[in-house]
C-alpha cells in the first residue's frame, strides 16, 4: 500500500472538525507532491497513448503478454483455462492475438466459484470487494492495494477535457447523507464541497446554489440523476449559470433528458463523463462532440464486443456483449470478463487506431432502459420520450412500468400548481404508436437507492432483450 492510500484512509477516519482544519493546510500541497510520481508518470503515458497509436498498441501488447504469462504461471485456475489455448511456452503478442477469442469468457458466476484460485498472489495481500448487489447476484473479487495514484491519473485525465485540474474545487453530488440544516460540508483537502443527494428540496438546493456561487466553484461532480434535479432548480430559481465550466458525471449513465437539462442550466460547461467498472477491467471516455460514444483506453484494459455465441462483433451498428480484460491490477486478473453490459459497435479496436474500441448506447448491467409494449416488443424510452418544459417545472420525475403496454410518469411537485401535462402525454402516447399508454401520477417523493441514486426508469418487468428487433422499431428511427 502506498503513502497516498495510507493518507487517504487516515484522513477519512478523522473527526470532521479535525479534517477541516487539516484540510485547509493540505489544500495548498502541490498536486504533484500530493499524488506522487506514479500518478505523474501515468498522466504522461495516457497523453502519449492518445497522440501516438503505435505506442498505445505496443504498450497494450506488452501488458497483455505479461498479464497472461503471470496468470498462467501463478494462478491455478488460469493455468487450467489458458494452457489448452496458449500452451505453456513463451508468449508472443501476435500468437496471443490470434488465439485470443478461443480463451473462455469469464462470467460473474465463475468469478465467484473460482474465487481465490484466480489470484496470482496471496489474497490476504489484496482488497476484497463486492459489486453487482443491486442485480441480486453480487460478484466478489479482489483488487491490488496501492491503486489510487493510477486511478486518479485516468479520472483526472478524463476530466481535463473540461478544464479541470487537481487544484480545482468541485461541488460533489454523490451518495453521502449529510446531517445538519445545510446538508453540505467541505472537504478542503480533497477540494470538495459535498452536497447531500438525499435532500434535494428547493430550500436545501438554494443553499447549495448560494454556496457554489459564493465560493466561485466552477465544477460539478456526481450522479447525473442528482445533477439534473439541481440543474432544473437552477433554471427555475436563477436561470442559466455561466459560472460552471465543467460537469463531471459519475456512476450512472446520462439519459438524453438529463443531459439536456444539465446543458441548459450550465451553458458554458463541458460535460466530461467516463465509463468504468468496480472490477477495474475497462475505462472509457466520451468522445468530444459525440454524445454517448465512448472510446476505451488501451492502457487500462482490453475491451471487446462479442455476440451471443462469443464471436467478435465487427460490423459497425451491431450490438454485442461487452467483455473486458483489466491490465493494471494483476493480483486477481479478470481475463475476458463478461461485464454484463451491452453496446453498439462504432469502431473496432485495431493496431492502426491504437487498439481503441469505440462504442455507443451502453446498457448498464443493473439498469433497464426499455419498456414493454402491448405486443411484447421492447421500446427504448430514452429515444421515444423527450422531456419538455413541463418536466423542468417539477424537478423530480420517474417512469414506472408494472405491466406491458402501460407506463406511469411519476412527478414530485415543487410547490404551487402542477404544470399541465396534457400536451406532453398526448405527444408521448402518439409517438408510442399504440404500444404504450402513459399516465400521470403525483407523488410526495421519488425513492432512492441506499447510495442516493434515482432511477430514470423503474422497470418492474423482466426483459428478454432482442437487439435485432429493437433496431427495427419505428420510434427508434423517428427523429425527436
Amino acid at each position: 500500500m502506498n503513502a497516498l492510500d495510507v493518507a487517504r484512509g487516515a484522513y477519512a477516519r478523522l473527526p470532521l472538525d479535525t479534517r477541516l482544519q487539516l484540510g485547509r493546510v493540505l489544500r495548498h500541497v502541490p498536486s504533484g507532491l500530493k499524488y506522487g510520481g506514479t500518478y505523474r508518470a501515468w498522466r504522461e503515458r495516457i497523453r502519449r497513448a492518445a497522440a501516438d497509436p503505435a505506442y498505445a498498441a505496443a504498450e497494450q501488447d506488452a501488458a497483455l503478454v505479461a498479464l497472461l504469462a503471470r496468470a498462467r504461471a501463478a494462478s491455478p485456475a488460469y493455468n487450467a483455462r489458458l494452457g489448452p489455448v496458449l500452451g505453456h511456452g513463451p508468449l508472443e503478442a501476435d500468437a496471443v492475438r490470434a488465439a485470443w477469442h478461443r480463451i473462455p469468457i469469464l462470467t460473474g458466476a465463475e468469478t465467484v466459484s473460482l474465487g481465490r484460485a484466480l489470484c496470482t498472489v496471496d489474497a490476504e495481500r489484496l482488497d476484497e470487494c463486492v459489486t453487482g448487489g443491486s442485480s441480486g447476484r453480487p460478484v466478489r473479487f479482489y483488487l491490488d492495494r496501492g491503486r489510487s495514484p493510477v486511478e486518479y491519473a485516468f479520472v483526472h485525465e478524463a476530466w481535463a477535457r473540461a478544464g479541470f485540474t487537481p487544484g480545482e474545487t468541485r461541488a460533489v453530488f454523490r451518495g453521502v447523507d449529510i446531517a445538519g440544516p445545510s446538508h453540505m460540508h467541505e472537504e478542503p483537502a480533497l477540494g470538495e464541497l459535498r452536497c447531500s443527494v438525499f435532500h434535494l428540496s428547493d430550500p436545501v438546493m438554494a443553499g447549495y446554489l448560494a454556496a457554489i456561487r459564493r465560493r466561485g466553484i466552477a465544477f460539478l461532480h456526481g450522479y447525473p440523476s442528482a445533477l439534473s434535479i439541481f440543474a432544473a432548480y437552477v433554471l427555475r430559481a436563477h436561470g442559466p449559470l455561466a459560472q460552471i465550466r465543467g460537469v463531471l458525471p459519475a456512476s450512472e449513465r446520462i439519459p438524453a433528458p438529463f443531459r439536456n437539462t444539465i446543458e441548459r442550466a450550465f451553458p458554458e460547461a463541458t460535460l466530461a463523463p467516463f465509463y468504468g467498472l468496480s472490477e477495474k477491467v475497462a475505462f472509457a471516455t466520451e468522445v468530444p462532440g459525440s454524445p454517448d460514444i465512448y472510446a476505451f483506453s488501451p492502457l487500462y484494459g482490453l475491451a471487446e464486443l462479442v455476440d451471443a455465441e462469443g464471436i467478435p462483433v465487427t460490423e459497425p451498428g451491431r450490438r454485442g456483449r461487452l467483455v473486458a480484460t483489466g491490465l493494471l491490477f494483476p493480483g486477481m486478473p479478470l481475463i475476458r470478463y463478461e461485464t454484463g453490459d451491452e453496446a453498439e459497435l462504432v469502431e473496432a479496436a485495431t493496431r492502426a487506431n491504437g487498439r481503441q474500441l469505440r462504442i455507443r448506447h451502453i446498457l448498464p448491467r443493473h439498469g433497464q432502459d426499455y419498456l414493454v409494449g402491448r405486443s411484447g416488443i421492447l421500446v427504448p424510452l430514452s429515444g421515444m420520450l423527450q422531456v419538455d418544459e413541463e418536466i423542468l417545472g417539477i424537478g423530480e420525475f420517474q417512469f414506472v412500468q408494472m405491466e406491458p403496454g402501460r407506463v406511469i410518469l411519476r412527478i414530485v411537485p415543487r410547490g404551487g400548481s402542477v404544470p399541465d401535462f396534457t400536451g406532453y402525454l398526448l405527444r408521448a402516447n402518439r409517438k408510442a404508436a399504440g404500444e404504450l399508454e402513459v399516465t400521470l401520477e403525483i407523488v410526495d417523493h421519488i425513492p432512492t437507492t441506499i447510495r442516493g441514486k434515482r432511477k430514470f426508469i423503474d422497470q418492474r418487468l423482466t426483459l428478454a432483450r432482442d437487439a435485432e428487433r429493437l433496431t427495427e422499431e419505428p420510434w427508434d428511427r423517428e427523429p425527436a
